[in-house]
């Protein structure tokens, strides 16, 4: 599981310094996916995270702005301590570092956003919706991301994830094909 945690949290840094959105969007994803299988709110905040900051970096007026610069350093930095407290399987000290991380996102996203509904409520929101898709219950999904079930109910209404094509495979075999994978 550390290993896990290493090695996403290190790709998504790579991914935030290269502003390469693609690849923290894939990130995003697959986090979401693995924690949904698992259960694992650490990887349900790191998917939070990298969502966030590829929304952010997405933004011209946010990543033009004179204070960007420091912010990025400092979300950088603060990647950077939470890799150094995994590898010395500080589990309790991650978890604070990725709060700090969510703190920095809603600050900029508050002070240099245009719009009334936040990056990260909305990464939880849509994140949630995703785990819902893979067979997690409305409880679960929100319990995983941290959301309200009746807005999370109200957001999966106003998709059209009841309108997808089901996945050839069940949650238990997709579960047991990522046990085969990541294998410690």
């Amino acid at each position: 599981m550390i290993l896990d945690l290493i090695e996403s949290t290190d790709k998504i840094r790579i991914a935030f310094q290269k502003n390469n959105l693609f690849k923290l969007r894939q990130l995003s994803n697959d986090l979401i996916e693995e924690s949904a299988l698992s259960s694992d709110k650490l990887k349900a905040q790191l998917s939070l995270i990298a969502y966030s900051l590829q929304k952010l970096i997405s933004k011209p007026h946010i990543v033009e702005a004179q204070k960007w610069s420091k912010i990025k350093n400092s979300v950088d930095s603060s990647l950077k301590k939470a890799l150094i407290l995994l590898k010395k399987k500080d589990l309790n000290g991650f978890e604070k570092e990725l709060d700090n991380i969510s703190v920095k996102v809603l600050e900029v996203d508050s002070s240099l956003g245009y719009y009334v509904a936040n990056v990260y409520e909305k990464a939880k929101l849509k994140q949630a919706s995703r785990a819902y898709a893979f067979g997690l219950s409305l409880r679960q999904s929100a319990s995983l991301t941290e959301t309200n079930e009746k807005d999370l109910l109200n957001y999966i209404g106003a998709t059209k994830i009841h309108d997808r094509e089901k996945d050839v495979k069940g949650i238990a075999e997709r579960k047991k094909l990522l046990e085969g994978i990541f294998v410690e």
